[in-house]
């Protein structure tokens, strides 16, 4: 009798759980295709305003996310991207991302000239009539619509044309896209001559990226894809150095007038290019051997090639553009003012201004462990609450003494930043 009671509750527990994925795939079949909708606009304005400006739709050949996992959890980044269902109102998708012109909107230029700069959002297409809405968070962390567009999917003026003819490779093979984190590497400043070169360079920088934890334990969650995008020119722009190179995403050093601060502007082309293969990141390699990198959540991470810290440059911008953690440096020299306002307590999950710690990580440390914590010999190596991080010294506190998103004097995350990746990695492949 005792042993029919149990068969019958184990069938019953995995009825419910296999119910459950039908559902959630269901629900996706209910509303989209496996294809992507990109919505492309523009950004502009000054330190003070931003207004958007819509350009185009396009429709891309793959979808590389989740059919699960489709509302966003985290609520991290500058903007969220909304996608509600016409008819019903429902909402059926959403994805918090930043950009680089809210970056700009905290530089001295920006309290000078307007500026614009190209922007792009992806979402599963659509079966059906949907209304797109764009939120930026404000300095008090609340989001404000700031843009909405009605899209009928069979609308014919949706750009259909075919993604562009790059040889591509999948170096890391672990299984469907729909269930693993697909990254696209794309080359930057190789020529056509040096794409053996880009292979190589992929291959090592994808290995050291698997020799982090808590990527090598995940790394059957991960397919790794790489584009050949040939440049005319070898390398990237240095403006400060009158270093000018025609490349294929006009990548270039000192943004914002920091020369280690490696990004592009041209995200047209990059989505393009990545489109040629199922997504979830982008990763940009430039061909160089500079130190510099950058990466921007949900948009693209990006790192020099062949500089002797590039294997750190590779992972820490990762955790930047797909964890969307912060940076725990505030020695160095950055662009930015007022970068966080300190009376209210920042989204990203590995700093915290003390307004509302209960939420990030004050549950993992040991109750001895003071608020703040002194950087003493008997708490250096502990999980604790030391000042100093997001750019200032003052007011905004980090995990460790030292971690990955600080310093390359280590080769680890700190454990609220490894929490924080591995969940990022939950939501994409289960």
């Amino acid at each position: 009798m005792r042993n029919r009671i149990v068969i019958k509750l184990i069938i019953s527990i995995v009825f419910v759980f296999f119910s459950n994925i039908a559902y959630s795939q269901t629900e996706f079949d209910d509303f989209f295709i496996s294809k992507t909708l990109r919505l492309d606009y523009h950004n502009a304005g000054n330190a003070d305003t931003s207004m958007i400006f819509f350009e185009r739709l396009k429709e891309e050949p793959f979808w590389g996310g989740s059919k699960v996992n489709l509302i966003d959890k985290f609520a991290y980044g500058d903007y969220m991207l909304s996608v509600f269902d016409s008819i019903s109102n429902k909402l059926i998708y959403s994805r918090g991302y930043s950009t680089l012109f809210l970056e700009w909107q905290t530089t001295k230029e920006a309290k000078k000239i307007n500026k614009s700069f190209y922007e792009t959002v992806i979402m599963p297409y659509p079966k059906k009539t949907i209304r797109i809405e764009l939120s930026i968070r404000d300095k008090k962390n609340k989001f404000t619509t700031i843009f909405k567009l009605d899209v009928n999917p069979d609308n014919y003026f949706i750009v259909a044309e075919n993604t562009p003819r790059l040889k591509y490779h999948k170096i890391v093979n672990s299984g469907m896209s729909n269930k693993k984190l697909d990254i696209v590497i794309i080359s930057e400043g190789y020529k056509k001559s040096e794409m053996k070169k880009f292979l190589a360079d992929s291959e090592r920088l994808t290995d050291s990226l698997f020799s982090f934890s808590p990527f090598k334990e995940n790394k059957d969650k991960f397919n790794v894809w790489i584009v050949e995008a040939p440049s005319i020119n070898s390398g990237t722009d240095i403006p400060g150095h009158d270093i000018w190179k025609e490349t294929v995403l006009n990548s270039n050093f000192f943004t914002f007038d920091s020369e280690r601060y490696l990004t592009t502007k041209d995200i047209k082309t990059t989505r393009n290019i990545a489109a040629v293969v199922p997504y979830d990141q982008i990763y940009i390699l430039v061909n160089t051997a500079k130190y510099g990198g950058g990466a921007i959540y949900n948009h693209y991470n990006l790192s020099c090639s062949d500089h002797a810290l590039a294997h750190f440059v590779f992972v820490h911008e990762l955790g930047h553009g797909f964890a969307s953690l912060a940076d725990e440096y505030y020695t160095s020299d950055v662009s930015y003012n007022d970068y966080y306002d300190l009376t209210v307590e920042p989204y990203q999950a590995n700093i915290t201004t003390l307004v509302d710690f209960d939420k990030k990580w004050k549950s993992m440390l040991d109750k001895n462990t003071p608020v703040p914590t002194p950087t003493t010999k008997k708490y250096i190596d502990k999980l604790g609450v030391f000042e100093g991080g997001g750019y200032l010294a003052k007011g905004i506190y980090r995990p460790k003494f030292n971690c990955l998103m600080k310093s390359f004097s280590t080769n680890e995350f700190c454990p609220v930043c490894k929490k924080a990746i591995i969940e990022m990695i939950k939501f994409y492949t289960e």
